[in-house]
């Protein structure tokens, strides 16, 4: 059986979580990465013509947040009832609520407002809500997608020009869960050797 394809841009952005689930559960894939605009063959793949697209054997998803949970629930990654499983889908879309503002903002006074009030405000959320779990996951005692998705979030943060990376360094507990997340072995391999992309 070939290894599972996922493809998407040469681009961190909403392939990435997906990503990092292969990595973590040590699972090999191979990472499609398409030229902009997207190749004509790959668009003929998908079902609604776009990236994020997963093969695995006889299934095959578009859209990055089904694609993520059908990875979660295969590697065990998506809690073990009804309420972790919801809760843990809560923090995988929490991402979406960074990134939109993010990319719209289109001048220098928009990009400041983002990175001054509106990222600060949604890491502290984020922050409070981790000290309130004990500082180690969002979800339960042990990582899970939501962990690897907010892990995500803040690397991106980290990697994004502008200094983007000012907006969560008021929360320590934030920094201390990304910066433990990242030495997870098969993460800090990974990292290591990730190819450099813009977004």
């Amino acid at each position: 059986m070939s290894n599972p394809t996922l493809y998407y841009f040469d681009a961190r952005a909403r392939a990435e979580t997906s990503r990092l689930l292969f990595v973590f559960a040590g699972v090999k894939f191979t990472d499609n990465r398409s030229g902009f605009p997207l190749a004509e063959d790959v668009r003929a793949k998908t079902p609604f013509g776009q990236v994020p697209f997963l093969e695995d054997g006889e299934t095959q998803l578009a859209q990055s947040i089904a694609i993520e949970s059908y990875l979660a629930e295969k590697f065990n990654l998506a809690g073990t009832s009804p309420t972790e499983r919801a809760e843990i889908l809560q923090f995988a879309l929490v991402p979406g609520d960074f990134y939109t503002p993010y990319f719209y903002a289109k001048d220098d006074s928009s990009n400041l407002k983002f990175k001054t009030e509106t990222a600060p405000k949604l890491f502290q959320k984020l922050e409070t809500i981790l000290v309130k779990k004990g500082g180690e996951h969002f979800v339960g005692s042990k990582l899970t997608w939501a962990d690897i998705s907010i892990f995500n979030l803040i690397d991106f943060f980290h990697q994004q020009h502008s200094n983007l990376v000012e907006a969560v360094q008021p929360f320590p507990t934030l920094l201390a869960f990304h910066k433990r997340v990242a030495a997870i072995p098969q993460f800090a391999e990974y990292l290591k050797n990730r190819p450099t992309t813009k977004l």
